[in-house]
């Protein structure tokens, strides 16, 4: 085999994963120049080809493929070391990294994280705010949070409370659309897939309101509502503090998904990302009313 340095190894990784130059640039927060640079290279190097390109993407040649197994070996090994490593560091100095979901981050969690920093003013952190799953076991995050039913069997998990959604609508739009009955003038907003919205959708008083819009993005579908393009369930702690949006009466009950602060077993005891995680659970447990929609 080549010699190759590790660098060379994850570009390799990237483009095999990815299946094109874009998509392994977007993985290593790099330019698109950088990796067809770094590809060229490797196979003048070697004299050989180590991708083929074919309508559904950059595919391995059979050089690639006798590398693929070497290299992921490779990869593991390193990042094991670089785990241990990180898991041995006991300073409150440093990079913390947090993958969660955009509105979460937006509506929720950034002014908790603007409390720690300005308690731990040695820390840095790194916010991914992405619905893209973060592999913590490839040291992608530090912390990951998700909603989910339950953790990972190989992460360790701190459960928060159960985030509620209700249907929510502008006072305007109350006023203005009939809700219920065969001549029902509201329109809902979709978001998620279609099918899964339509089964929320019949489990809801107002099934005979037709869906009319789309919106996949919480934040963006938020503001759909807001703005009075239709009517929707929205996650409580992003919709009740807002004075234009009421819960449309009528409906039984909110609804609750899981979620979950989730470490990687190898750095759970590092002292940085300990203090961070605990940090957010009791922040968060703190606004559980919130979180659960509890109104007074």
């Amino acid at each position: 085999m080549a010699s190759f340095e590790w660098s060379d190894l994850r570009v390799f990784l990237a483009i095999y994963r990815g299946r094109s130059v874009r998509a392994a640039a977007k993985l290593l927060d790099v330019s698109h120049s950088t990796v067809s640079r770094r590809l060229r290279a490797m196979e003048e190097q070697l004299g050989l080809a180590l991708f083929a390109r074919q309508p559904g993407g950059l595919v391995l040649t059979k050089t690639g493929e006798s590398i693929v197994a070497r290299a992921e070996r490779v990869e593991s090994e390193l990042i094991g070391l670089e785990r241990d490593l990180f898991g041995k560091d006991a300073a409150l100095s440093g990079l913390i990294r947090i993958s969660l979901p955009p509105h979460l981050a937006q509506h929720l969690v950034m002014p908790i994280l603007a409390t720690f920093s300005s308690q731990y003013p040695d820390l840095a952190i790194q916010i991914f705010a992405t619905f893209d799953i973060a592999d913590l076991g490839r040291r992608d995050a530090d912390i990951a949070i998700r909603f989910k039913r339950a953790p990972d069997e190989h992460l360790v998990g701190h459960a928060l409370p159960d985030f509620a959604s209700a249907v929510y609508a502008t006072r305007e739009y109350l006023e203005r659309h009939t809700f219920v009955g065969p001549g029902a003038s509201a329109r809902w907003i979709g978001w998620g897939s279609k099918r899964a919205f339509s089964r929320l959708q019949r489990e809801t008083p107002f099934a005979k309101c037709p869906m009319q819009h789309h919106i996949a993005d919480p934040s963006s579908h938020f503001h759909a509502v807001k703005s009075g393009m239709g009517f929707s369930h929205l996650q409580c702690f992003m919709a009740d503090p807002d004075p234009d949006l009421v819960r449309v009466s009528g409906q039984r009950k909110v609804l609750l998904a899981p979620a979950w602060i989730l470490i990687h077993p190898d750095i759970v005891t590092t002292e940085r990302v300990r203090v961070c995680a605990q940090f957010l659970l009791e922040a968060l447990h703190s606004r559980e009313a919130q979180i659960r929609g509890e109104r007074p």
